[in-house]
């Protein structure tokens, strides 16, 4: 996710603790916050199966080339990723995927909490959970993933690591795929997407969220569009059509038909209650 601190803070330190642990102590390791984001980035362009240099890292993180340039040879030399000395690639090493997974759970817990618990929009609980991911101990967030029944995906579909292990899921394809007149079920928002505030409101809106069913009524490739409408009992018998652009489609991911219900979490009744016992809502 791009985020203006990650330029603001890259000439400074990279490490902060990171570095203070980069010897190979026991203890999970600590980042400053623009170190995570930058690993993180790197994390989401991986799996998202993107190439990952310093050119592509600065475009997506917003920040200018020599910018990234300084921040990718302090964390080479904390040992939290490595460059390719031909294809200039970057890649995190396992301390550096560790860290990136840690942050990354903070968020996706954190989100969940804003969104689910406090009522948040989408947008601006993404916002705010870049700044709890970096003030949560890890008793805490266990206490939170707890609460919130242990989910296995953020709000946006995208699986929580845990222990070093991400649980399988189905890859689905891009929205922007589907073919008029088929049927198909929302899994995930892409971390791409999740850049975007207009788009993850515009997508919260609409009900274009992981689990729910819409049938795709166009695909107007011409004009770089796709309508479709909401066919489970979210969108009501009366759905409004809605169209998205391609570009904003294929930063979906969906299956076909109507997927296991199983699949996409809900949050225990219990965290609300909880929330608004402490005065939350």
């Amino acid at each position: 996710m791009a985020r203006e601190q990650a330029g603001e803070q890259a000439g400074g330190m990279a490490g902060g603790q990171a570095g203070e642990q980069a010897g190979g102590r026991g203890g999970p390791r600590e980042t400053t916050e623009a170190a995570a984001e930058y690993l993180m980035t790197i994390r989401y362009m991986h799996a998202e199966e993107q190439p990952v240099i310093a050119a592509r890292l600065a475009e997506r993180l917003g920040v200018s080339p020599a910018t990234v340039s300084g921040m990718v040879t302090r964390l080479a030399r904390e040992g939290l990723l490595t460059v390719d000395d031909q294809t200039r690639q970057l890649d995190l090493t396992d301390v550096g995927r560790r860290a990136a997974e840690r942050t990354f759970r903070r968020h996706a817990l954190a989100e969940w909490l804003l969104t689910e618990v406090v009522g948040l929009g989408w947008a601006e609980a993404d916002e705010e959970a870049h700044h709890l991911q970096h003030a949560l101990s890890d008793r805490v967030t266990d206490k939170i993933d707890e609460l919130l029944g242990r989910p296995p995906t953020c709000p946006h579909g995208n699986p929580i690591p845990r222990d070093g292990q991400t649980a399988e899921r189905p890859a689905g394809i891009r929205l922007s795929q589907a073919r008029a007149g088929s049927e198909v079920t929302i899994l995930r928002v892409t971390e791409e997407a999740e850049e975007d505030a207009r788009l993850l409101t515009f997508l919260q809106q609409h009900g274009i969220r992981p689990g729910s069913v819409f049938v795709i009524d166009e695909v107007a490739e011409h004009l770089g569009t796709m309508r479709l409408h909401r066919t489970d009992n979210g969108g009501g018998s009366m759905a409004e059509p809605v169209t998205l652009g391609l570009v904003a489609a294929a930063k979906l991911r969906v299956l076909p038909d109507r997927a296991d219900a199983s699949l996409f979490h809900r949050v225990p009744e219990r965290a609300r209650v909880a929330a608004s016992m402490a005065g939350v809502l």
